[in-house]
């Protein structure tokens, strides 16, 4: 079958992924979940939301340049709009759907990192970054990027109050028309001594001009994201979420949990499917990035896309977060602030993630290969272990990623 044709029906959009069960009519909703809009059953597209002050009406599912190129069409056809690390692209890698399409039709983000160095050692530079971008735009031939994000952010208030250098470079680009919003992708950095990423949002929000965020949230996450979204919703400034299917991964290649499923309490939902509707449930939030590597993937999470969540749904979660507890870190970082050693947990068990859940272990073995302080610096003093919400034995978990990862 060709590329372009094994698109999603309709009848695939009203499918809760691999469970094979349609919905028919109008879903039913569970206690505390959201009617589903009837335009969005109807049509079997992806429902879309207003990117904030942007005013980018963008599909709930992300997009991604690293998205094998079968699937593309068919997110395309599923109404999927918003392309994430689209500087990825160039003439030739673009993908031929896109190239057909009018331009103004999709939106491509450019993020831009730091130079000289990883996240946290790179440094913020006017021109440097400025000429990324006008180069890759050179080199993919779409004429602009609809966003300009700042990826990797900034480490802290203080550094986002002294250092305008990737605030300017987007106004040079913008002036010139090669841009259009600007965005950040907000981490932690309590580790280098700097802020957490909502402390940071929140001083944005009101002193800089950025008009969209990207940042980690997931089910079970400190109330202080949560808050966040409600504010950035009051304040019109966009909302993406990512690493959003914590433990999802793993306990899919999990026995004992698969046996758990078995239940027929569970039927008719899953661990993704029901995440993905959890986290389109809040209004307030814009839209989610989750990692897809094939269309079931793809499938799964859009036919949840346009359901609301069911009792069912709700008992999985709890299932699931049941299976997290002591094992999945929730990446809030709280436990950093703690550590005398000042080791990025959460950046060691990220790369955890992308091993254990996304199955990338090239791309976690690299990442983790960068890092200054690994597990190995940990002295087992047990500091951190009351801040985990997660009740993860620490010490006992850096040991472990470092065998699978060092």
């Amino acid at each position: 079958m060709a590329d372009e044709t094994q698109n999603l029906s309709r009848r695939d959009m009203m499918r809760i992924g691999a469970t094979g069960v349609a919905a028919t009519g109008v879903a039913v909703a569970g206690v505390g979940s959201l009617p589903v809009h009837a335009a969005e059953q109807a049509s079997g597209k992806l429902p879309t939301r207003r990117y904030g002050r942007t005013g980018l009406e963008i599909g709930w599912l992300i997009g991604a340049s690293d998205w094998s190129k079968e699937l593309v069409p068919r997110a395309v056809a599923a109404g999927v709009n918003y392309w994430h690390k689209a500087q990825a692209w160039n003439k030739d890698s673009i993908p031929a759907v896109l190239k057909r399409q009018p331009r103004e039709s999709y939106y491509l983000e450019c993020v831009v990192d730091r130079v000289n160095g990883d996240h946290t050692r790179g440094k913020i530079d006017e021109e440097q970054h400025y000429q990324f971008v006008k180069h890759r735009l050179k080199e993919s031939g779409v004429g602009y990027y609809d966003v300009f994000k700042f990826h990797f952010d900034y480490h802290s208030i203080e550094e986002a109050k002294s250092n305008p250098g990737m605030v300017r470079a987007f106004e040079r680009l913008k002036k010139e028309g090669l841009v259009k919003h600007l965005a950040i992708s907000q981490h932690h950095y309590n580790s280098i001594g700097g802020d957490m990423a909502w402390e940071i949002m929140h001083y944005l929000a009101d002193n800089r001009p950025y008009e969209a965020t990207q940042f980690f949230y997931t089910y079970g996450d400190r109330k202080e994201v949560q808050e966040w979204i409600e504010v950035a919703k009051k304040k019109d400034i966009g909302t993406i979420a990512m690493k959003t299917m914590g433990g999802v991964g793993r306990a899919s290649h999990d026995a004992k949990f698969q046996k758990l499923l078995a239940d027929p309490r569970y039927k008719d939902s899953t661990p993704a499917a029901a995440m993905v509707k959890w986290l389109k449930s809040n209004d307030n939030l814009t839209a989610a990035v989750i990692a897809t590597k094939n269309f079931d993937q793809f499938r799964e999470n859009a036919g949840a896309a346009v359901l609301a969540m069911t009792p069912k749904d709700h008992e999985m979660l709890a299932l699931l977060a049941g299976y997290n507890k002591g094992l999945t870190c929730l990446l809030c970082a709280q436990c950093v602030s703690a550590c005398p050693e000042h080791i990025g947990v959460t950046d060691i068990f990220r790369y955890e993630r992308y091993a254990r859940d996304y199955r990338d272990l090239d791309r976690a073995r690299k990442e983790y290969a960068a890092l200054t302080r690994n597990g190995t610096s940990c002295v087992g003093c047990g500091e951190c272990l009351p801040s985990c919400i997660q009740e993860i034995d620490i010490p006992a978990k850096l040991r472990d990623v470092h065998n699978l990862l060092g």
